[in-house]
Order: structure tokens, then sequence, then C-alpha cells
């Protein structure tokens, strides 16, 4: 495979992309409050359901990507690829880690 300027783009645009999505899942609560929709939404829930059913949130978000860019050309793949490498580092790292971190920080408050 030839790295050409155009696939090492796309491949910084789809990280960039999911990037954005994820960050926005994390601002949920302030989303929320906008459109008065805090009873539904939560950054907590979302991320716990997310650290509770990694493969299906995988599988949605991958579904979502190369659904969305296709695999037909070369540039919407390496543009899902980006994403998918952003995908994989929250969903398997980041949330997991993040819920730890959580866990540990409220055990040690109640002691």
């Amino acid at each position: 495979m030839v790295l050409t300027p155009s696939t090492k783009g796309s491949f910084l645009a789809g990280i960039g992309f999911w990037t954005l999505l994820w960050l926005a899942v994390a601002k949920l609560d302030e989303i929320a409050a906008c459109f008065r929709l805090r009873r539904w939404l939560s950054t907590d829930k979302c991320l716990a359901w997310v650290n509770r059913h990694k493969a299906l949130t995988l599988l949605g978000t991958e579904c979502g990507n190369y659904g969305t860019h296709g695999i037909a050309n070369p540039l919407g793949v390496t543009f899902a690829l980006g994403g998918t490498l952003v995908n994989a580092i929250v969903i398997c790292v980041l949330v997991p880690l993040r819920s730890r971190v959580r866990a540990l920080l409220s055990r040690s408050s109640l002691h």
C-alpha cells in the first residue's frame, strides 16, 4: 500500500472526526442541558453502558463507520481506519480506565 498525502490526510481526518464524536459524548451532560434532555441523557450512563457492552459498541461504531464511508473508495477506507483506531482505543482502553479511576476515587473518599 502506497501512503500518498491523500491517504494520510484521510486517515488523520478519520482520527479527528471520531475524536470529535467521543469528545461530544464526554460533554453529553452539557449538550443535554442545552436541549433540556438531562432526564434522558447522561455522560456517566452512556459511558457505563459502553464499558459494559464493549464489543457491541465497537461493532456499532464500525458498522456506522464503514457503512457511511464504504469499502470501495480507498480514501473512504483510510478514513474509516483512522476512526477504527480511535474507537478501539476509546472503547477498550480509555472508557475502562475512566471507570476504574472513578471507582478508586469513590472508594478512597469513603474511607
